[in-house]
């Protein structure tokens, strides 16, 4: 009796893992829209569907053929999405309660790239969460009180940080931009401003187009010298930017952009006197994704 209770345990036992197995392999991997990517310390990329996944010990992942791969957490080096080359769309009623409950109608927490669709979905982002490091020359029109300068350029760099959620992205860090008012003008005198400010700006991701809009706000400090009177003065005010913007990804690593800014006059120029510093900007240049 007890060599047939402990057969029988092990039936059990082997009957479970099978029927554990073929929940996985029940996964129909063409029926998602995106997968997971996996990158390890090896230098290997898996591709499929993350399945189940323990914190800081193993991610089980299901690919194209069928086959179940289990992958230690300590050996994952990167984990993104990308678009599902193999996407088949599967009939509600052909769908076993595997696919029902991990697929593209309720992944829910067990996907690393879960994302719920009820229809058609916006082509998955070129990009992925990251460091932003961007440089770009602003080409300046003066407005109110600086209507009357010339067209003045200015170098402005940018770093920060973006989180993707999907095809949105939320980004903040800081700018610096200096602006030589003089405009190429053989003159003594001098005026400048310099820009110090934190930024934040929305993203819409679709393919490799990432339009932008966005705020900047800080400090500015604007220095102003009379040759004639042999006086300077420097001030120190409230700056902001209000932004926009085109980036089109070349590489998944670099974009070109094209944008916008209107700095609204909130600063001072000289004390006693109301001149601020107002302008127009276009802004051409590009972006590095880390």
């Amino acid at each position: 009796m007890k060599h047939l209770a402990a057969g029988l345990i092990l039936v059990a036992l082997g009957a479970a893992a099978h029927v554990a197995h073929a929940d996985d392999t029940d996964i129909d991997v063409r029926s998602f829209d995106y997968l997971d990517v996996v990158e390890t310390s090896d230098g290997s990329v898996w591709k499929g569907i993350v399945v189940e996944q323990t914190p800081g010990v193993q991610y089980k992942l299901v690919t194209s053929d069928g086959s179940v791969h289990v992958i230690k957490a300590g050996d994952v080096v990167k984990l993104t999405k990308q678009r599902n080359p193999w996407r088949q769309p599967t009939p509600m009623a052909n769908m076993t309660p595997s696919a029902m409950s991990t697929g593209p109608m309720g992944r829910g927490d067990n996907s690393l790239g879960a994302e719920a669709s009820t229809g058609p979905s916006l082509p998955a982002p070129y990009a992925h969460s990251g460091l932003r490091a961007q440089a770009d020359l602003a080409i300046e029109w003066g407005t109110g009180d600086m209507k009357n300068v010339a067209v003045s350029f200015a170098p402005n760099v940018r770093i920060g940080y973006e989180q993707l959620y999907g095809n949105f992205g939320l980004e903040a860090g800081g700018m610096l931009r200096w602006t030589d008012w003089r405009a190429g003008f053989e003159t003594d005198d001098m005026i400048w401003t310099l820009e110090t400010q934190a930024y934040g700006r929305a993203a819409l991701h679709v393919a490799r187009a990432a339009p932008y809009a966005g705020v900047a706000i800080g400090t500015d400090i604007n220095y102003v010298y009379s040759a004639q009177a042999d006086m300077s003065q420097t001030n120190v005010g409230f700056g902001m930017n209000l932004q926009f913007g085109l980036p089109v990804a070349i590489t998944p690593g670099f974009a070109l952009e094209l944008g916008g800014d209107y700095h609204p006059g909130t600063d001072t120029l000289i004390d006693g006197l109301s001149g601020s510093v107002s302008y127009f900007a276009l802004r051409l240049g590009g972006q590095g994704r880390f």
